[in-house]
């Protein structure tokens, strides 16, 4: 085969010989393509013989047998023919074929087709046997997708790339199941190299006839000619060399056909070095490598898998599509980036490549690094908190940890006193024991002793059996008692006894039980209230408060709601993409009260990513409830001046007063109206005074002295 890449210099006489050259090459090609075709529509249904021994040796013994029309095509030696059964083994290949692609017959009988395919791994990169299926997954979506004659690629045993012309000629049994494939090949090596060569010559004799060089054309014919040719040709190629993103174009079958300034940057090779080569020199398929940024990275059979997945969405929708990818670079390390793919296709509609536009994330991931390595100053286990109060609990929940002391945990449903318990438990070192949990107003007063405790055989109807209560459970570790608030003042009393001795008494046993056990309780009371109103003992309430950590609610910790949202989103199995939440729902949602906390913050969250599209969280996608809290929220303050009126109209009603009893009647009023402002106050928040404080726009402090002068305590 004449090597035309490498002619250098390129005359008018030289290109047209070239051009004889390519019709006498085009002639060859089209004779082989009608031979083939004229056996194809003979044959509409496939080759038919009797059983797959017959198959096997069809271009051996059994070949004198088979129809004219075929037996043309697999005595002409420029036809390379592949023998398969129907899973695409290889039985035979002729021999003329087998030697252009290098290989021993022992190195190609009885091995999956795949193994020619371009975009086959490096086995012995990979250290992966070539019988694993996934590695083929790839291979098998497009085989799938590839009509019967198309264009493909093989590569040899060096790694050189051989494209070539397959037609695939089903092989039946005489009922017409589908035994195995012959793959009549055509190499279409040397008319790719001249065809190459011609696009070189053609370039080289258009830049001469615009620099009005001596040629066979007139000034008007160079003019008009080659200058809008090569104009076009180098604006098309200034957008794509100025692009920031990396351009890829490789062949259906899987080798380079071109790329951009931005790829070849990315990867390290000169162009002349990627050409023709597979694809996966610089995208591997499988193996552990050093990403840029210095960590290892596995590209696993799953990500494989998703490729295929990719590429048969891709196939299947003929739409662009994007994914995630590594692409190696000369030195071998992995470069994160997002891929879009698109299918290229030529005048006639037929499938000619793929484009692969590359966006490189090497400074995203090192951003997200950087933002993870940040958070950790704002996480302590799965709790998320950059606010002052947060930080504050953190500094002394690193310290609790460390000591046996019973810890009190305060606040308002859903603001994660469990997970403040469990991070007190991780961080002491009882961390190696159980954890026990028990909401102590979950479980009815006549079964609870028995729960804490446990009981003996027939110490009630139905014990037959003795049974450890949680305390035994907790031995070594931790019990978390949450909702103590909610404990009967008979159990407050044992729990006291229990705190005090170290010791247990399970229900219907006289003996004690010595017992080895942190103490973490929370509640969501107010159990000074409790103490006031005799509903919680004031001596427990100081056994169980050696050191207490009041959790403040999430709409006194706003600055808090973009990290536990972003948290949120990360820890989502729903998701695999990055979701955003668009400007205008951020801030309703910090405009949110958040009377159910982080819990409910967590499932509206949920709910908006069920509903959201393209990846971005919008104001629709928030409870419709929650846009009436926000706009009821600011209409309080309307609300609170028509209670100041309606004192005023009831002071009124009363008559007007003596210009001497004036100053006490105003006053009288003033205090009424107030009264009745923090009445409402205290109603609309459900008796929480800080809440409410913060409705009115005072002080808590002053809210309370407010309260006593009322008589409102």
């Amino acid at each position: 085969m004449r090597a035309y890449g490498e002619i250098a210099y390129f005359s008018i006489g030289e290109f047209n010989n070239l051009l004889q050259e390519k019709v006498n090459l085009d002639k060859k090609v089209d004779r082989l393509k009608a031979l083939i075709d004229k056996t194809m529509e003979a044959l509409p249904e496939g080759l038919a013989i009797e059983n797959k021994t017959d198959l096997e040796d069809v271009l051996r013994e059994k070949l004198h047998l088979l129809p004219d029309t075929i037996n043309a095509v697999l005595h002409t030696a420029e036809i390379g023919v592949i023998v398969c059964d129907a899973d695409d083994t290889i039985l035979d290949i002729s021999q003329h074929l087998m030697a252009s692609l290098g290989y021993q017959p022992a190195e190609l009988i009885g091995s999956y087709k795949g193994k020619l395919w371009v975009e086959r791994p490096d086995i012995h990169e990979t250290g992966l046997s070539g019988e694993n299926d996934y590695i083929y997954s790839i291979y098998k979506v497009k085989q799938k997708h590839f009509p019967a004659v198309h264009e493909d690629a093989y590569i040899t045993r060096e790694g050189t790339v051989i494209p070539v012309l397959q037609h695939q000629l089903n092989v039946v049994n005489l009922q017409g199941r589908i035994l195995g494939f012959l793959y009549l090949v055509i190499n279409l090596s040397e008319e790719k190299s001249l065809e190459l060569t011609l696009a070189r010559a053609m370039d080289h004799i258009e830049r001469e006839i615009l620099n009005d060089e001596e040629v066979e054309l007139t000034p008007e014919m160079k003019r008009y000619l080659s200058k809008d040719i090569l104009e076009t040709r180098e604006y098309l190629n200034n957008i794509l060399e100025t692009s920031i993103d990396g351009i890829l174009i490789t062949s259906i079958s899987g080798h380079i056909l071109g790329c951009n300034q931005s790829f070849r940057k990315m990867a390290g090779y000169a162009e002349d070095e990627l050409i023709n080569q597979p694809i996966t020199l610089v995208s591997p398929l499988t193996g552990t490598y050093q990403t840029v940024s210095g960590k290892p990275y596995t590209i696993t059979e799953k990500d494989v898998m998703d490729m295929a997945d990719t590429l048969n969405i891709l196939f299947e929708k003929e739409r662009r599509y994007a994914c995630r990818q590594y692409f190696k670079n000369r030195s071998g390390a992995l470069i994160p980036t997002e891929v879009n793919l698109s299918l290229l296709k030529s005048r006639e509609g037929a499938l000619i490549g793929i484009l692969r536009n590359i966006h490189n994330l090497t400074e995203r991931e090192k951003l997200e690094q950087k933002i993870k390595e940040l958070s950790e100053t704002y996480r302590l286990d799965n709790i998320v908190g950059k606010s002052r109060a947060m930080q504050e609990i953190f500094r002394l929940l690193k310290k609790v940890a460390e000591s046996e002391s019973t810890v009190l945990i305060q606040g308002e449903s859903g603001t994660g006193k469990e997970l403040i318990a469990r991070a007190v438990y991780h961080h002491s070192p009882r961390n190696k024991g159980p954890f026990v949990t028990l909401n102590c107003g979950a479980i009815p007063y006549n079964l609870l002793e028995s729960e804490l405790f446990g009981h003996v055989k027939g110490a009630f109807t139905g014990a037959i059996r003795d049974k450890k209560g949680l305390f035994e459970d907790a031995e070594g570790g931790v019990i978390f008692l949450d909702e103590i608030g909610e404990l009967p003042p008979e159990m407050q009393v044992k729990l006291l006894r229990t705190i005090q001795q170290r010791e247990i008494k399970r229900v219907g046993d006289n003996r004690t039980i010595k017992i080895d056990v942190r103490i973490i309780a929370a509640t969501n009371r107010d159990l000074f209230e409790g103490i006031k109103n005799g509903t919680f003992r004031e001596d427990l309430y100081y056994r169980i408060n050696v050191f207490g950590l009041k959790i403040p609610p999430l709409r006194d910790r706003k600055e808090d709601i973009p990290l536990l949202i972003d948290f949120f989103l990360k820890k989502s199995p729903a998701r695999q993409k990055t979701v955003q939440v668009s400007r205008e729902a951020m801030k309703m949602i910090l405009d949110y009260p958040f009377p159910g906390n982080i819990r409910e913050l967590e499932n509206i969250i949920e709910r908006a990513l069920i509903l959201c599209e393209d990846n971005m969280i919008t104001v629709s996608d928030l409870p419709p409830e929650m846009m009436e809290a926000v706009q009821a929220q600011f209409e309080r303050p309307r609300k609170n001046t028509a209670v100041f009126m309606a004192a005023h109209r009831a002071d009124a009603a009363h008559g007007a007063p003596s210009a001497e009893d004036a100053a006490p009647l105003l006053r009288t009023g003033r205090q009424q109206a107030e009264k009745e402002i923090i009445m409402q106050a205290l109603q609309a928040t459900q008796q929480n005074r800080a809440q409410a404080a913060k409705l009115l726009k005072i002080g808590r402090t002053s809210l309370y002295r407010k309260m006593k002068q009322l008589g409102l305590e």
